[in-house]
């Protein structure tokens, strides 16, 4: 599969750094053309971004519902007789992700577990995350726990706070954000899991079908539309409107304040401050005259 297969109305993100810092840029897919993927225009204040570098994109296709991820080539503004957009080119073959790694959700839920099968001596855990084949825990600093460890966890969820009861098997030890944490497979997968599992999977995604496509031109089909930008692409027009921003892992960042006309400017807040503070040193030196009088 190509990047100009991706059909309209996807949803795009597009990872990126700058000065080690990284940022998130969504955008929506209109139509593949010969030279890669049009997607809706990326701004930042008024000017259009421009990347660089090679940016790690992924996609969740509307056709096929599946996500795929690429480095992109380039990703580039583009005008063309519908307005300005951007263009994203990958020379590569798209592939989709593994559809068999189970997919994790975010729990951080406070629960209570047992350790082989002590139930007299229940410690405290927090709930991190969960997927069909496993759960993540975090520890106290005080509790240890070994590979092999059978584990009874018990969490409430939900906003009728139903009871979640999963029995695990601790597989390794690792740290999460400083904090100590075990990682536990499961084996019997209950009912209570797969209707859990399956909430938090309806709220991570919108419905493809509720994705609007996007019509560039409601009177002619699309792929008269493709052809009109084919031709706009080939005149290589610039897009009328302010210098675009570049966005590059190296160098200077872009997104510095320092580096933005829109903050170089005094804002209001400020030049009141000052005007107050200039009233303040004049009301000042007029008493201190009256002093000396």
């Amino acid at each position: 599969m190509n990047v100009n297969d991706i059909s309209n109305g996807s949803v795009v993100k597009i990872y990126a750094a700058i000065n080690g810092h990284s940022i998130v840029i969504m955008t929506e897919a209109i139509f593949g053309v010969s030279a890669g993927l049009i997607v809706k225009p990326m701004e930042y204040f008024g000017k259009y971004m421009q990347f660089l570098e090679p940016s790690q994109v992924q996609i969740r296709n509307k056709r096929d519902g599946r996500v795929y991820k690429f480095m992109s080539t380039t990703i580039t503004p583009v005008k063309t007789r519908y307005g300005n957009f951007h263009l994203i080119r990958c020379s590569s073959k798209l592939e989709p992700e593994n559809s068999r790694r189970a997919e994790r959700f975010y729990i951080e839920k406070l629960g209570l577990m047992s350790v082989n099968g002590n139930n007299l001596d229940l410690k405290n855990c927090i709930v991190h995350d969960l997927s069909m084949r496993g759960i993540s825990l975090i520890i106290d600093k005080n509790t240890t726990l070994k590979p092999g460890d059978k584990l009874a966890v018990m969490f409430r969820y939900g906003a009728s706070l139903h009871n979640y009861e999963i029995n695990t098997v601790v597989v390794r030890n690792f740290f999460l954000d400083q904090k100590k944490a075990v990682g536990c497979s499961i084996s019997n997968v209950s009912v209570d899991l797969i209707g859990l599992l399956s909430q938090k999977k309806h709220e991570k995604y919108t419905k493809l079908d509720e994705v609007p496509a996007t019509d560039l031109n409601p009177d002619i089909p699309e792929q008269q539309q493709i052809m009109e930008v084919e031709e706009d692409l080939a005149k290589k027009m610039i897009p009328e409107k302010k210098t675009s921003l570049n966005i590059s892992s190296q160098g200077t960042n872009p997104l510095d304040p320092a580096n933005l006309e829109h903050i170089t400017d005094k804002t209001l807040r400020q030049k009141k401050r000052e005007e107050r503070m200039e009233k303040q040193a004049k009301e000042i030196e007029n008493l201190l005259d009256l002093r000396d009088v």
